[in-house]
């Protein structure tokens, strides 16, 4: 969870010029076992109308997304789920 925290928070910093009325999401993605899996995620999230930015990390276990503050969570999980049946639960949501 540490390291997980540590790579929300440079994420975060990395963004801190965005405008605000954005929100900077961190998804917890249960079932991301290989070097594919984060390209789907992130294409998948990349498609949702609002989001901005999105990253993926296989060896975390994450993805963080930059969106307009319209997109709803329940989108974002949807997305995960599409790209091949993962499981997302946001562990850190922040408002720009």
């Amino acid at each position: 969870m540490k390291k997980r925290m540590g790579v929300f928070l440079l994420l975060l910093s990395l963004t801190a010029s965005a405008a605000w009325a954005e929100t900077v999401w961190v998804i917890d993605v249960e079932g991301m076992t290989c070097k594919l899996c984060p390209i789907a995620i992130r294409k998948s999230l990349s498609r949702i109308k609002g989001v901005k930015w999105v990253k993926t990390s296989l060896k975390n276990r994450i993805a963080v997304v930059v969106s307009e503050d319209a997109v709803p969570e329940e989108a974002l999980l949807q997305a995960i789920s599409r790209a091949g049946g993962y499981k997302g639960r946001v562990i850190g949501k922040t408002r720009f």
